[in-house]
């Protein structure tokens, strides 16, 4: 194998695909980063079993062929390289040869066979969407994906489309999120999968504003192919809880507040709690929030919002962690809390003129 190719390509490249390599690995070849020829390109391959990237980029092909090299060690000379074409060939004994200007480089490397194939998904029709709609679903209910593995099933993202609407939903059993899309969504679709939490990560990371993106599924793994890139991960196995019931239909008070006045004072009540008192309370009043915080060993402190309301007080308490996580998200002025009482879930969600659910946050209230 050999090929020259601009250093900056390459280096964009090798960084784009090294992310999904584990840093720790029992397989030395996981360290890797595969490098096959094409006519006139290189493809870049990662993978750690669970997840694997796929990376096109063009360039001369003077000897066709195929390498593997530690993804870290490439990217690390790459970043010190002057800025002209590298050429990169594979001798004798997997010895790669990296030349650049004047610089003459010698890497150890495995062979090629090592590595684990990556699945190509043959004979099977995609599903085609808009990349920057799929990216801001994946971003507005991310953060709600669980972290603990003994919850397995929770570990990813929702997906399911049914009846011409695409619906994604992530919860860790103290919050969820919830949000749906109908344009350009097909129809006759029906599709439930669960993909893991890394995926989702990378794809917010590499989708674009532009564009679509190709959706590759069957029942035990799935792929997302766009632009000159291509991730493929295996599907979370397991029964994902029932979103639709855990969203409370019988709430009855409704706050309507401005929703960049209520991220700063959410925020000013986060300073003054602590790791193990993380809990802010929400005092609603007629037209009046109050936000108030007692830590011990900290200190008190309360702040006042307008806000439209006309229903009885409420008092409720949530971890303001994860309100700013919605509200981040919320779009809107305006933004929606719908409560019950001290003890059920609340509901967050964007506040328009006509009513909508495509994007609904419920939050379980910390005990008084």
């Amino acid at each position: 194998m050999k090929i020259r190719i601009p250093r900056q390509d390459l280096l964009d490249s090798v960084n784009r695909a090294k992310t999904v390599v584990s840093s720790k690995t029992a397989l030395p070849i996981l360290s890797h980063i595969l490098l096959e020829t094409q006519e006139s390109a290189v493809r870049l391959s990662a993978t750690d079993l669970k997840v694997s990237i796929e990376c096109t980029v063009d360039c001369a092909v003077e000897e066709e062929g195929a390498l593997t090299v530690s993804s870290q060690r490439l990217a690390m000379i790459l970043a010190e390289l002057p800025d002209a074409d590298v050429m990169l060939s594979l001798g004798e004994n997997n010895v790669i040869h990296l030349a650049c200007g004047r610089i003459q480089t010698r890497l150890f490397s495995m062979t090629p066979d090592e590595f684990p194939p990556i699945r190509t998904f043959e004979n099977i029709e995609p599903l085609v969407l808009p990349q920057d709609v799929l990216r801001k679903m994946f971003l507005k209910t991310s953060f709600a994906i669980c972290m603990d593995q003994a919850r397995y099933n929770l570990t990813g993202l929702l997906v399911e489309i049914h009846d011409g609407c695409l619906t994604v939903v992530a919860t860790d059993g103290r919050r969820m999120s919830v949000c749906m899309e109908r344009e350009s969504v097909p129809q006759g679709i029906n599709v439930k999968v669960i993909i893991p939490g890394k995926m989702i990560g990378e794809l917010e990371r590499l989708l674009g504003n532009d564009g679509d993106v190709s959706v590759y599924l069957d029942e035990a793994q799935t792929a997302f192919s766009f632009g000159n890139t291509r991730l493929v991960t295996a599907l979370i196995e397991g029964n994902f809880p029932n979103y639709e019931v855990v969203i409370p239909k019988k709430h009855d008070k409704e706050a309507v507040i401005n929703t960049a006045s209520f991220i700063e004072a959410v925020r000013r009540t986060r300073t003054m709690t602590n790791e193990k008192f993380n809990n802010v309370r929400f005092i609603l009043n007629s037209g009046v929030l109050q936000l108030k915080v007692v830590t011990p060993e900290v200190g008190e402190y309360e702040e006042e919002l307008s806000i439209e309301y006309e229903g009885e007080r409420v008092e409720i308490a949530f971890n303001p962690d994860f309100l700013l996580d919605i509200l981040r998200n919320i779009e809107t002025e305006m933004v929606s809390l719908i409560l019950k009482d001290t003890t059920s879930p609340g509901i967050i969600k964007p506040y328009t003129d006509a009513p909508s659910d495509s994007y609904i946050n419920v939050v379980m209230p910390i005990r008084l």
